[in-house]
């Protein structure tokens, strides 16, 4: 990637508009309590999920309760912020460019409604504001469509997001760890035979899109973001287990499927799949060595489990515990 992706926001602004949905029905005098508890919840699930993980304090700095169109605008400004980092050149002006820029804004606008019709909360690990966004519609469909508790809903999506807050003060090193991994991604450049080669090897349509030292890059990212969602569920779990009454029904229902399509397509592109491996992996870690091993993780970059350990949680253990 030699310049800056040239993208219009405001294209992305409209169509994202179109695409989030229909909020719930939700009067004014219930959306004024619903913003307050929210945020009373987050700052509860930072201080306990802070105590399990024996940190001092709590989680995020600020809790940012928003509607769609606001997880839209923070998903701006946290691309924005990882666009920045990599320093590349704005491409020259022209009609090109400009066409370049609504195509890539009708695209990621597509993207940010349809994925605000399902985020619950996202931590922003980008823009270095350390704050937490509940997203309070979605929130709301699911306690509605689940049948959820809602107290009990709450506040086990904010152990999650808060516990990624914390990961990143276990591991000051992670958020230039990750963003290195992203650079070198950015700035890599597949032949079309080197993809081609990388899928047969592979049977990843992701390989595609990578050189072979990307693709190692793109196996550690995809490692790391496996472990941190599957550490935060399991947080999430362990600590709700003490606080929530109806914790196993929550996780029955976010259960992550096998077998879909993109899981047969792309391992690595497979969002559900990072959950479930990242959650089984903590759970074996932790049966096998106690509630303090999986801390070893966040000691280092190469104290991460790579791919191949978290499919075998012994093999982590053996060469990070001993």
């Amino acid at each position: 990637m030699e310049h800056r992706p040239a993208l219009d926001w405001s294209v992305a602004r409209r169509v994202a508009a179109v695409t989030d949905g229909q909020p719930p029905a939700v009067a004014r005098p219930e959306v004024v309590r619903l913003v307050a508890d929210l945020r009373v919840t987050a700052r509860r699930a930072g201080e306990l999920a802070a105590r399990h993980l024996r940190l001092d304090g709590g989680g995020a700095a600020e809790i940012r309760v928003v509607d769609r169109p606001g997880w839209a605008r923070a998903a701006r400004r946290m691309a924005e912020s990882a666009l920045d980092d990599l320093g590349l050149p704005e491409r020259p002006g022209g009609a090109m460019t400009r066409l370049r820029a609504v195509g890539n804004g009708l695209a990621a606008g597509a993207a940010l409604g349809l994925v605000s019709r399902r985020m619950l909360g996202q931590y922003d690990a980008l823009t270095g504001d350390d704050a937490l966004y509940l997203v309070a519609p979605t929130i709301v469909e699911h306690e509605r469509s689940h049948g959820f508790v809602p107290a009990d809903f709450r506040l086990w999506i904010a152990l999650h997001e808060q516990t990624h807050a914390l990961q990143f003060r276990l591991a000051p090193w992670l958020r230039g760890h990750l963003s290195d991994l992203m650079l070198r991604l950015a700035g890599d450049d597949a032949g079309l035979l080197e993809g081609l080669a990388g899928w047969r090897a592979t049977r990843d349509a992701a390989a595609l899109l990578a050189s072979r030292p990307g693709r190692e890059d793109l196996t550690r990212l995809t490692a790391a973001m496996t472990f941190l969602e599957g550490h935060a569920d399991h947080v999430a779990d362990t600590v709700g287990r003490r606080h929530i009454r109806t914790v196993a029904t929550l996780r029955r229902a976010f259960r992550r499927p096998e077998g879909t399509l993109i899981s047969r397509v792309s391992r690595t592109l497979d969002k559900g799949a990072q959950y479930r491996d990242g959650l089984a992996f903590c759970r074996a870690v932790r049966a096998a060595r106690g509630p303090g091993a999986l801390g070893a993780a966040f000691h280092d970059p190469a104290a991460l489990p790579t791919a191949a350990e978290i499919a075998d949680p012994r093999s982590w253990l053996d060469r990070v515990h001993g």
